[in-house]
């Protein structure tokens, strides 16, 4: 099955702005640790696109997660090398329609502990995204509300703008960097809940990657 760059890209821009938070989320920064069975679910600011959902079967020391979305799905592998050490993040090339693809030199979602560390110690990095060498800017730290096994909770953010104007925020976790915003242009999508507390929740990956 093929599916156009341009609709995975859409179903990649991640999160609502913070005008959006929550004023009845309680403000309590933890967040369950994440591991096999944590589900992610991210919602379209386009009001007829369905939920993208993620499923992780293995968080540490890789990662290796199960991906959905109304018609297409796969799998995504990183390894342990690339969660830490990676120099570089895409949006959409390891999200192939029904293939199990592995990261190369990369990851997605997630920003690897390198290039969260290189945020924290300075206002401006460099690194690539989505093949291209980009200059990011840090625009602050926030919080934003987020739905956590059904609880509203507000969980801190570390914002960031790119030299092509896409604006990306992700949790302020060095072991768990996930991107939880991802504006581009007039387009966003929120990461709508997280859910940690069920069990059986992957629906075609049974081991672990090898």
């Amino acid at each position: 099955m093929i599916v156009a760059v341009s609709r995975i890209w859409r179903l990649m821009a991640l999160l609502m702005p913070l005008g959006a938070l929550a004023p009845q989320a309680t403000t309590d920064p933890s967040l369950p640790p994440f591991g096999r069975d944590t589900v992610l679910v991210y919602r379209s600011s386009n009001e007829k696109e369905g939920p993208f959902i993620v499923r992780i079967a293995t968080f540490a020391p890789d990662r290796y997660i199960e991906w959905e979305d109304a018609t297409t799905q796969g799998t995504v592998f990183m390894p342990a090398k690339l969660v830490s050490e990676a120099r570089s993040l895409v949006n959409y090339q390891l999200f192939e329609a029904g293939v199990d693809t592995r990261g190369k030199d990369a990851t997605t979602l997630w920003i690897s502990q390198r290039i969260f560390q290189a945020m924290k110690g300075s206002s401006k990095i460099k690194f690539t995204i989505d093949g291209l060498p980009a200059t990011v800017t840090m625009l602050g730290n926030d919080h934003l509300s987020i739905e956590v096994n059904r609880t509203e909770k507000s969980l801190p953010v570390i914002k960031t703008k790119d030299d092509r104007g896409a604006e990306r925020w992700f949790l302020d976790n060095e072991e768990n960097p996930l991107l939880v915003n991802l504006q581009v242009r007039n387009y966003r999508q929120q990461l709508a809940s997280i859910t940690t507390d069920r069990a059986n929740t992957l629906r075609w990956t049974k081991d672990k990657k090898k």
